[in-house]
């Protein structure tokens, strides 16, 4: 043989390595890529259903808070009445013009219900 056909055969063979090395590569890069989004993706999967959980029961309890508030107001609403009801009633019973001389510290939170002219001035 001559010395051209062993560059020859020496040439190709290095060829087929480096072709078969880059083709190995290659494959093994696209196994990869598939693998890395297949855990990408079971990852998203997870974290969608956990979220998904916790906006359930997030929502379950807002749904209950609301229905607290609803009865509060509800509480809230016949309290005030009540309150205008009794001091109304002891309004019209009242000896004299001015009516009681009330503490404004005691009665903060139904002021909306007494009359002006009953609060103690400071």
């Amino acid at each position: 043989m001559s010395e051209w056909g062993a560059f020859l055969i020496a040439l190709i063979g290095v060829l087929a390595t480096l072709g078969s090395g880059v083709g190995l590569y290659l494959k093994s890069r696209g196994e990869n890529k598939n693998a890395s989004t297949n855990a990408k993706t079971a990852l998203d999967a997870r974290i969608d259903l956990r979220v998904t959980k916790q906006l359930e029961t997030a929502w379950t309890r807002i749904d209950e808070l609301a229905e607290d508030l609803v009865s509060l107001k509800s509480q809230e609403t016949r309290r005030s009445a009540a309150m205008t009801s009794i001091l109304r009633a002891i309004a019209k019973q009242w000896p004299g013009p001015d009516g009681p001389n009330l503490d404004p510290d005691d009665i903060a939170m139904i002021e909306e219900t007494v009359p002006y002219q009953w609060i103690r001035r400071k």
